[in-house]
């Protein structure tokens, strides 16, 4: 992990340094010079930190050396991306048309000078590292080995229930959700989702080997996934633990004879079937697993564990929520760092085991919050609990001093945030406001507001050029004074997520123009919106996937707008009760992969083949199909398995939940 950290750093800062922004900031013929040989020398350094990686285990030396090139590449990389910011504060500077701006540094012989007084600074300390490097006899290593990218470790059914904190609410509602009665679907499907490292595989073992579980399903079975979703595999791996004892030679048998084993495995079971760590976002190939299983007894259960949402939104059954896992208690995460930390004594309290200093840092934040020097380069805080809050006084401002800081998560925005110029991910529980000078963080990346309570957006919001992602809260009742058609600027933004903003409007023509870069769009609950607003074709060449969901006055995908949408690969419109039809020139969306309407005014036997709107979405279908078939049980999507683009369409008896799905 270090040696994949450090030879990051490396490429980053010798990529960096043949970047347009250090060609063009005006630099002194000798500083330039300064920079060729600190090129030379971090090449030079790069290619022998395989060797230096190995020999650190053995050599506490090398390990010091290697730390303090961390230091200087970490200083390097800050220092290039100031002068990429400075290049990015002159282009916002023009394209607001103002002459004078808000970085004290904004002088350019100033910049240029201090710039030139951190490179030479920097170059020295490289040069000394270069000399303490050919001490040492490193070999080179010209052609390095590829970064390998680590699986993650297989995971099994076991767990020592006695090591673990924190989850018997967690387990007891996930039991009570599996034995419950009230789900008559044939087979249910529970994600948990939640971020890595939150323990959803240890509750997932927990509630696996729970005797309640034990007794209400006649057969369990524990496959991890990890990186890899191929049906065969899984479907393999599902035989091996259904027959410990069986035939281990599945690998030679085709996966029609795979499926009938696995329909025989489980024929009259009512089974309990655990998918952990599951990635794949692919839902053709989430339904062709799926399809195998959902016919199989009345009360049986899947669970699958993922990190990720859109997983959790692919696989779960109609009629069950995703389980989302929360983080523990301030309580639980230091009875589980003491645990690992320190020796569990006989009987004493927890904060007895902790050392007197250890616990003063821990306990009274409120009264000491000196962080250790090194702090100042932190370059990630990610803190889940409400105690910062409580502590926000004495620790914001020392947040503010880490200014080498690249993510801020689960905090409050600062009053001063934008010296932390840095910063590219900021995902906040955030007060009622933004300061204005959040718009000083001209290489943020990632915005999510979706958690806040912010209410508006600070005025120069355009400002933030380098925006690719943006999540916009339900609070949201006023946009700046340009209003939506200012985002025009953010033309690196590729994720746009608009949620419960009840006071805007979005259908006029200039909303949403100028965002070129745009891949992923979702709209949802905005009363405002009527129609698509034609500035959304500054994005079709991009646009890959559209969501718009509880729009209770949207009308209709515009005809001017949606046929227009070519690189379109997933319309997803859902709880949108004035949408009743399709609009003409669907067809010229050829890239579409997924469509998907749900409780809308849509008169499905208008897309039967024959019927008005079938050549809408005929081009969809694969070309052997003869006829499309609309059924009243979710099951029946396993008819289409046997192509390779799986079709569904189905519809309900009740008109208000009839559905239109083509995948």
């Amino acid at each position: 992990m270090a040696e994949a950290i450090l030879t990051g750093a490396a490429a980053n800062v010798l990529s960096s340094l043949g970047s347009y922004a250090i060609q063009h900031i005006g630099l002194p013929s000798d500083v330039k010079g300064e920079l060729r040989k600190m090129e030379t020398n971090i090449s030079t350094i790069k290619s022998v930190l395989l060797d230096a990686q190995e020999q650190q285990m053995s050599n506490h030396a090398v390990k010091e050396w290697l730390e303090r090139l961390k230091l200087i590449l970490y200083d390097a990389e800050d220092l290039l991306d100031e002068v990429a910011t400075e290049i990015k504060r002159r282009q916002v500077e023009s394209l607001m048309r103002k002459v004078h701006y808000f970085f004290t540094s904004s002088n350019p012989l100033v910049f240029r000078y201090v710039v030139g007084r951190k490179i030479r600074d920097i170059g020295t300390r490289l040069d000394e590292i270069v000399l303490q490097m050919n001490a040492f006899k490193f070999v080179v290593k010209l052609v390095e080995r590829p970064i390998q990218i680590t699986r993650r470790e297989e995971t099994s059914s076991f767990v020592n229930s006695v090591t673990v904190i924190g989850r018997d609410a967690d387990k007891e509602k996930l039991v009570r959700l599996l034995l419950s009665p009230g789900d008559e679907e044939n087979v249910a499907i529970i994600p948990i989702v939640g971020m890595g490292g939150l323990g959803k595989t240890t509750l997932a073992q927990l509630v696996y080997n729970d005797d309640r579980i034990q007794k209400h399903f006649t057969k369990k079975l524990w496959v991890c996934i990890s990186n890899d979703f191929d049906v065969k595999s899984i479907l393999i791996q599902l035989l091996q633990a259904g027959d410990p004892n069986g035939d281990t030679s599945y690998s030679n048998e085709r996966l029609e004879q795979l499926q009938i084993r696995v329909r025989s495995l489980l024929a009259e079971h009512k089974f309990l079937l655990f998918l952990d760590d599951v990635w794949n976002e692919n839902r053709v190939e989430w339904k062709k697993l799926e399809d195998l299983l959902i016919t199989q007894a009345r009360g049986s259960r899947i669970v699958v564990t993922t990190r990720s949402k859109t997983v959790a939104s692919i696989v779960r059954t109609c009629t069950v929520e995703p389980y989302v896992l929360s983080g523990l208690s301030d309580k639980e995460c230091l009875d589980i760092l003491v645990k690992w930390a320190f020796k569990e004594g006989d009987g004493s309290s927890i904060t007895e085991a902790i050392p007197e200093t250890v616990r003063h840092i821990s306990f009274d934040l409120n009264t000491n919050c000196s962080f250790p020097r090194q702090a100042e380069k932190l370059r990630t805080i990610v803190y889940l609990s409400n105690r910062w809050r409580r502590f926000g006084s004495p620790v914001e401002p020392a947040i503010a001093s880490f200014r080498s800081l690249r993510v801020l998560e689960g905090l409050g925005l600062l009053e001063n945030i934008g010296k932390l110029k840095l910063l590219r991910y900021i995902s906040i529980n955030a007060p009622t406001d933004l300061p204005n000078s959040l718009c000083m963080l001209l290489n943020l990346q990632f915005l999510d507001l979706s958690e806040s309570n912010v209410y508006q957006l600070p005025e120069d919001f355009c400002k933030l050029i380098s925006l690719r992602f943006l999540a916009l809260t339900t609070s949201l009742t006023r946009l700046p004074k340009q209003g939506i058609a200012g985002f025009r600027h953010l033309t690196s933004l590729e994720c746009l997520d608009i949620d419960g903003c009840e006071s805007l409007n979005l259908s006029d023509d200039d909303d949403l123009k100028g965002l070129r870069s745009l891949k992923k769009l979702e709209l949802r609950y905005l009363p405002g919106l009527v129609n698509l607003p034609k500035g959304l074709l500054d994005a079709a060449a991009t646009l890959t996937s559209l969501e718009i969901g509880g729009c209770d006055n949207f009308t209709s995908p515009s005809e001017s707008v949606l046929p227009n949408l070519l690189s379109l690969q997933s319309l997803k419109i859902e709880f949108c009760r004035q949408v009743a039809s399709l609009p003409e020139g669907m067809q010229r969306l050829t890239e579409l992969q997924d469509l998907w309407i749900y409780r809308c005014r849509l008169n499905t036997s208008r897309y039967r083949k024959g019927g008005e709107d079938w050549p809408k979405i005929a081009h969809r279908l694969p070309n052997d199909v003869s006829t499309v078939r609309w059924t009243k049980n979710i099951a029946a999507k396993a008819a289409a398995q046997r192509f390779a683009q799986v079709m569904a369409l189905q519809t309900a008896e009740d008109d208000e939940d009839q559905q239109l799905y083509v995948s």
